[in-house]
């Protein structure tokens, strides 16, 4: 057979780049061109024409590169693919579904997107006067984001800065009178963990859901092709399938909510995604600033934070996220000394929008 025909039939598209295929491959093509050429006790040893060595050559490296591809194909090929979002029925999936409709009734223009909120987090901590003494406060400071719309500016611009008013409150009576026999100490003086943006419990599966402006702002608006989007890039660093996927995209799907510049047919479809989720349920809650309303929640399970109950404070009729929080069901690792009910993380959003306005001073 000739040697190019050789080579043809081994690249053929029907043989699959794998290791396993490559391996193989390259043995077989070895064992055709060295046949005439195997060593014999009663022969000499030969060297092999120089076509044949060249043939070798060449072949083997491109079995390298077409395996070299193939691996990395297949290590970063689309774990899921758009499909029809799952009906789901109850009170949770008509309330986000008229957030949906909300979203759609109130379509926002600006040069640049703006965002301030306040967020929290509930620790326990040590007196820095006293041994052996500690009580539980909540740490609150308010932050803010800028971004440039991406389709103005190729690259879009993004900036995030926090307030300077870090705020301690006592959770409990008792908390209280122990913070004041400190003198009031602020979250410096009790070296206490301060809120950073986008607080939570790791889903403990997949990647953090990082994107930047303008991967925000170039984010499909198909409910079907945003969700396989999030969950690929979800997997995009073990590539992995996951375990709980619709909790995934109940904990991230929010950001793009309040957090990023996405546009509303975007946040339209997030609603559309959080619809179709099981396990979402409806509950009256109280966000941290004092406001009672409908939220819907999931619950999450961490080794590090216990049982979390994940709440969305909505208004469906605007289509707004007002807050969302994370409420202690039974402690963890890291937050044994908070009582259940307490927020172990939260926002209040008290700006999210495309505008025209300046951002404030």
């Amino acid at each position: 057979m000739d040697e190019l025909a050789k080579v043809g039939e081994l690249l053929t598209a029907d043989h699959p780049s794998t290791v396993h295929a490559i391996e193989k491959s390259r043995r077989r093509l070895l064992n055709e061109a060295t046949r005439a050429h195997r060593w014999h006790p009663r022969r000499s040893v030969t060297r092999m024409p120089r076509r044949q060595v060249a043939l070798v050559v060449v072949v083997t490296v491109v079995i390298t590169l077409v395996g070299g591809w193939g691996a990395r194909a297949w290590w970063t090929r689309p774990l899921y693919r758009p499909e029809p979002l799952a009906g789901q029925t109850g009170p949770a999936a008509s309330f986000l579904l008229s957030a949906a409709d909300g979203s759609a009734r109130r379509v926002a223009t600006g040069a640049h997107w703006y965002l301030e909120a306040l967020n929290g987090i509930t620790v326990v901590v040590k007196s820095p006067t006293r041994p052996n003494v500690r009580y539980t406060v909540e740490i609150s400071r308010s932050t803010y984001a800028l971004a440039v719309d991406a389709r103005k500016e190729r690259q879009g611009k993004w900036a995030q800065w926090d307030g300077d008013d870090v705020v301690v409150r006592p959770l409990s009576d008792a908390d209280r009178a122990a913070w004041t026999a400190d003198g009031e100490p602020d979250a410096f003086a009790l070296n206490a963990e301060l809120p950073a943006r986008l607080d939570g419990p790791d889903t403990q599966e997949g990647g953090y859901f990082d994107i930047g402006p303008a991967e925000a702002r170039e984010l499909p608006a198909d409910p079907s092709e945003l969700r396989a989007y999030i969950l690929n890039y979800a997997t995009k660093f073990d590539h992995e399938r996951l375990r709980e996927p619709d909790l995934y995209l109940f904990v991230y799907a929010p950001l793009l909510l309040a957090e990023l510049p996405v546009s509303d047919r975007v946040r339209i479809a997030t609603y559309r995604i959080l619809a179709s989720l099981k396990g979402v349920r409806m509950v009256n809650a109280t966000d941290a600033v004092g406001r009672s309303g409908r939220a819907v929640s999931m619950r999450q399970t961490t080794r590090d934070y216990g049982t979390i109950d994940w709440q969305l404070f909505i208004d469906p009729w605007s289509g707004r996220l007002t807050a969302s929080q994370g409420v202690v069901v039974t402690p963890g690792a890291k937050n044994a000394g908070v009582p259940p009910g307490s927020r172990q993380f939260f926002q209040v959003v008290r700006k999210a929008d495309w505008t025209n306005e300046p951002p404030p001073e």
